[in-house]
């Protein structure tokens, strides 16, 4: 919004002519985020405890995990925190992005989408409706499912209407100049490019979900893949870094670059109440759509088949989940009663169930996240 009022605020003062400047917006934009989720912060997590919307550590699927939650004090910490980390990435996107770019609506319609459907689930799983512990599967999926497919299907509008092809476009890691063009092939084209782009989505969104374990795991591991991929969205909207680079040129990119920056400042806002010993949880509010914004950040950038290293974190979480679930299925068939491939899923609480200090387990899945992050990183320059 500000973007639209440098021409007036120039005749005021002229430093103010720096507000044209992406980087400079996107660092306005990351300050914003922090301030607006510090301010937002306390207030809402003492409004929570005093409702009552607090983690039911008795909930676990595991009895050593929720005896470990209970021992670690994690019973009535609020859930919720991701309603002002939503918050605070959209004011300060809406401030300091264009809004009139049409990338930067999509992103914060996903954002909001995969927010309001994460918050209905924790607020059913707050209020117990029915007895039931959050939204069934089919009322979670389903309007994911729409939201997600509906944005994949705007983005291949925009492409063709806007004369911007390249972000219908499928890029390969490493090799240069080489890529899908799904727009050859016509509706089949646009069926291919939808289902896989909504692919990438949810799973995106289901892995930053399954990793929201412990404190500050999901925000501190996103931390590092939303830098690598905000660099990777300023490089395609740079017409000069995207030839150098060997990527594409994508005009209007660079305003999803500051959406990145209140991103950056609002996920460390949220980190100030997160971290060890946490004052609040993402839930399905915050962790739906961090995990979306990371696929879709992705997908600007065209880094979707780089994602798995740039949120090696969320992979290695989601992937861990996935093999339990298939093992024990498999395993039933084979000796005819179910095995566990590990002794409980997501991995992170294998570590817990060792006796790994909860801070430590987290720091390091950091540091992973962050060494991952930069190899993903690495990859733009070896096009």
């Amino acid at each position: 919004m500000i973007a639209w009022l440098v021409p007036w605020l120039e005749d005021l003062w002229q430093p103010f002519h720096a507000l044209q400047y992406i980087t400079v917006r996107a660092a306005l934009a990351s300050a914003t985020g922090f301030a607006t989720a510090l301010l937002l912060g306390g207030p809402l997590i003492r409004r929570l405890q005093k409702v009552g919307v607090g983690e039911h550590a008795g909930l676990s699927d595991s009895a050593d995990v929720a005896a470990a939650y209970r021992a670690a004090g994690k019973s009535g910490t609020p859930t919720m925190g991701g309603v002002f980390w939503v918050a605070s990435v959209l004011l300060g996107t809406l401030l300091f992005a264009r809004p009139d770019e049409l990338l930067v609506l999509l992103g914060s319609v996903l954002l909001v989408g995969m927010g309001a459907i994460g918050f209905l689930d924790d607020w059913m799983k707050f209020r117990r409706v029915g007895g039931r512990d959050g939204l069934s599967r089919a009322a979670k999926f389903i309007p994911s499912l729409l939201l997600c497919g509906y944005v994949a299907a705007m983005l291949w509008m925009l492409a063709e209407k806007t004369g911007r092809p390249d972000v219908a476009r499928i890029y390969f890691p490493v090799l240069k100049e080489f890529f899908a063009s799904p727009e050859s092939y016509g509706i089949w084209g646009l069926g291919l490019f939808v289902v896989f782009e909504t692919f990438v989505i949810l799973a995106c969104s289901h892995a930053a979900n399954v990793t929201d374990g412990m404190d500050g795991l999901a925000a501190g591991s996103a931390m590092p893949a939303f830098i690598a991929l905000t660099i990777a969205v300023y490089a395609v909207g740079h017409i000069e870094l995207a030839a150098y680079l060997h990527l594409p040129f994508l005009p209007g990119a660079g305003e999803v670059a500051v959406m990145g920056g209140a991103v950056l400042g609002s996920t460390l806002g949220f980190l100030w109440f997160n971290t060890y010993p946490a004052k609040v949880f993402l839930g399905d509010s915050g962790s739906l759509p961090m995990g979306a914004l990371l696929a879709y950040f992705a997908i600007i950038s065209k880094q979707e088949l780089a994602l798995p290293l740039l949120a090696a974190v969320f992979v290695i979480e989601i992937g861990s989940s996935l093999l339990q679930i298939l093992w024990f299925k498999l395993s039933r068939r084979i000796y005819g009663s179910p095995r566990r491939l590990f002794r409980i899923a997501p991995i992170h609480h294998v570590f817990q169930l060792k006796g790994m200090p909860e801070p430590q387990i987290v720091v390091r899945f950091w540091i992973f996240g962050a060494v991952a992050a930069a190899l993903g990183l690495l990859l733009l320059k070896v096009r």
